[in-house]
């Protein structure tokens, strides 16, 4: 590990993260993860007044839900939209 970040799990043992690393992981803002979240599309818990962290395995589920709505409308010919409806 790099001195000077700090690895979040739950109690379970699942890795939690940052509402910035589920943005990369996900491809959008940080903004946008947080907006995902106020709206529940996004389950997560705020970790202090600012600070949303995301368990590792909903930030996968969206992206997979991401991915196969992306598929979906390419082979339509419709473009994509960065929602999880």
């Amino acid at each position: 590990m790099v001195e000077g970040l700090m690895e979040w799990f739950t109690a379970d043992g699942e890795r939690v993260l940052s509402a910035h690393t589920a943005a990369i992981r996900l491809g959008v803002s940080d903004r946008t993860v947080r907006l995902w979240a106020q709206k529940g599309w996004l389950r997560g818990f705020k970790d202090g007044p600012k600070m949303w962290r995301f368990r590792a395995t909903e930030v996968d589920a969206v992206h997979a839900r991401l991915a196969s709505r992306r598929r979906q409308a390419a082979h339509a010919g419709g473009g994509s939209r960065d929602d999880t409806k």
